[in-house]
């Protein structure tokens, strides 16, 4: 299994990081960005859009990081990830549209300016970032005072065994 990569990309970090998470043997394969090295006629057969993170599990060719997180969980049956049942499917579903959405047009933007200097308005960034945050505060405090006296686990609330399964 090989994943390209590029070590500032958020997206690649989060495959990155599951992988890791999951315990896979794999290989990185380095893409240049600054070089241009995703802009080849190479790496585009890879992925059209030109973009990393790509997997490539021994030729089945996995491009875009939510794409990736939900392939590995499936093949290597992690439902402990990924629940099978419509509504934890349905919970992590909408984390990673926030992830592709809210996040990153928010705080991932932001990032994207100091790290890359990317052309973006950083009053308008900022300002999506602070909506952004202040919803998933309230989130994780309602989430907090729901599940704080809960005995048993949900799919979005892991048990002490699921974490010491990740770790």
């Amino acid at each position: 299994m090989k994943l390209y990569h590029f070590a500032l990309s958020g997206h690649a970090h989060r495959a990155r990081l599951f992988i890791s998470l999951l315990g896979i043997p794999h290989e990185l394969v380095e893409v240049d960005l600054g070089s241009g090295a995703h802009k080849t006629a190479e790496f585009l057969a890879l992925n059209p859009f030109g973009q990393v993170p790509v997997l490539d599990d021994d030729g089945t060719i996995i491009a875009d990081s939510n794409a990736i997180l939900v392939y590995l969980a499936t093949k290597f049956g992690r439902t402990d990830w990924l629940p099978q049942d419509a509504k934890g499917a349905a919970t992590v579903q909408r984390w990673l549209s926030v992830a592709a959405g809210d996040l990153a047009f928010g705080a991932a933007a932001a990032r994207l300016i100091t790290v890359f200097g990317a052309k973006f308005n950083p009053d308008d960034v900022i300002a999506r970032a602070h909506v952004m945050l202040k919803r998933l505060e309230a989130h994780l405090a309602r989430f907090k005072r729901q599940y704080a006296t809960r005995s048993s686990s949900t799919p979005s609330t892991p048990s002490s065994e699921m974490v010491r399964r990740r770790s």
